[in-house]
């Protein structure tokens, strides 16, 4: 006879259609919380036969002084900023950090976060990996009465604190330099749109052609690919083999920008005069080729140490489950020759 899983605060959640961080604070008597919905809770509680884990709330209650944080790949420039701002925000505060890399991998995720709760770290910061569909490992860090934050990216699916840049709003000014240097056909490369960090950027740049009067079909080319130096540089090549014109060329890493610059300059096309160039992250790359690549300046330093400040708050706070906050910070568009025409 197959034994039945024990009823968690998400099954009470699902029954009311309330979030999990609300029912946390009912059972715990929050003030927050209304007497309506905290009598509604613990009576539902009590008839789905619901038990406080007390193992995982006095493992809560021993820290470890320990936050774990995966990232994509520490190699790119973002997350080894934001990984510098973890780390000295937490070594301020007694806390030892423990890295891993997905690798824009699921399944290297998931085998990071069972590493993470094994390890009974305190919190877990999160930047998810392009290639994560499902969400059973994040909700389960939830289960386990482990905080989790997401940074830079996001999935909307799980609820969780978010700390992010302001990408929609960002790639829309981009957008518009572009257009008001004159640009009358974009080619964008993109990474996988079901990502929040793309879907966002994506969603900007449309908003600013339409209301520019461009049309979606006839002005706008997307490629959507892994955003690594070579794919970047197969996307210019099949447009030029194709006969395909465009006017500037919106990859939303730098590197992709980079080798999109690089083949155009091969094939004696003249950047910014004939086909403008710009890109999105700041490496230190795009300002050392010529002509500098126009790029998004983001805050990672400054959003790692936010993660990391928000996480201990919420410790001390002793405040379980509560996910609704959304912090974002401003992103810096950087204006260079790769976009810039004359007159």
């Amino acid at each position: 006879m197959e034994r039945k899983k024990p009823t968690t605060i998400h099954d009470i959640a699902k029954a009311l259609n309330l979030n999990s961080s609300t029912v946390s604070r009912a059972l715990n008597n929050h003030p927050r919380i209304s007497e309506k919905t905290r009598l509604m809770v613990q009576k539902t509680a009590k008839k789905l036969a619901y038990q406080p884990n007390s193992m995982a709330a006095n493992l809560r209650k021993s820290s470890s002084k320990t936050i774990g944080v995966v990232i994509p790949r520490i190699s790119r420039h973002f997350f080894s900023q934001a990984i510098s701002g973890i780390e000295e925000t937490a070594y301020a505060e007694g806390y030892s950090v423990v890295i891993c890399q997905s690798m824009e991998n699921e399944k290297r995720e998931i085998r990071n976060i069972d590493t993470l709760i094994s390890s009974r770290v305190d919190g877990i910061l999160i930047s998810p990996a392009i290639g994560t569909k499902s969400y059973k490992h994040l909700n389960q860090i939830k289960e386990r009465d482990i905080p989790l934050f997401f940074f830079d990216r996001y999935i909307e699916e799980v609820d969780a604190s978010k700390i992010l840049t302001d990408d929609f709003k960002i790639a829309r000014q981009l957008a518009q330099h572009l257009i008001d240097q004159g640009c009358k056909k974009m080619a964008v490369i993109t990474g996988d749109r079901q990502a929040s960090i793309y879907r966002d950027r994506i969603n900007g740049i449309y908003e600013t052609l339409k209301e520019n009067g461009f049309n979606m079909e006839s002005q706008l080319l997307i490629k959507e690919t892994e955003l690594i130096y070579e794919n970047g540089e197969q996307a210019i090549r099949e447009w030029l083999k194709q006969g395909v014109e465009f006017d500037a060329v919106l990859g939303l890493s730098d590197m992709v920008a980079i080798s999109a610059l690089k083949v155009l300059q091969e094939e004696g096309i003249k950047v910014p005069e004939d086909v403008m160039v710009a890109g999105f992250s700041n490496e230190p790359a795009s300002a050392l080729i010529s002509p500098a690549i126009t790029t998004v300046g983001q805050p990672a330093y400054e959003i790692g140490q936010l993660a990391v400040k928000k996480l201990l708050h919420f410790l001390k706070e002793e405040n379980p489950m509560d996910a609704h906050e959304i912090a974002i910070l401003k992103s810096e568009l950087i204006i260079r020759e790769s976009t810039i025409r004359t007159k």
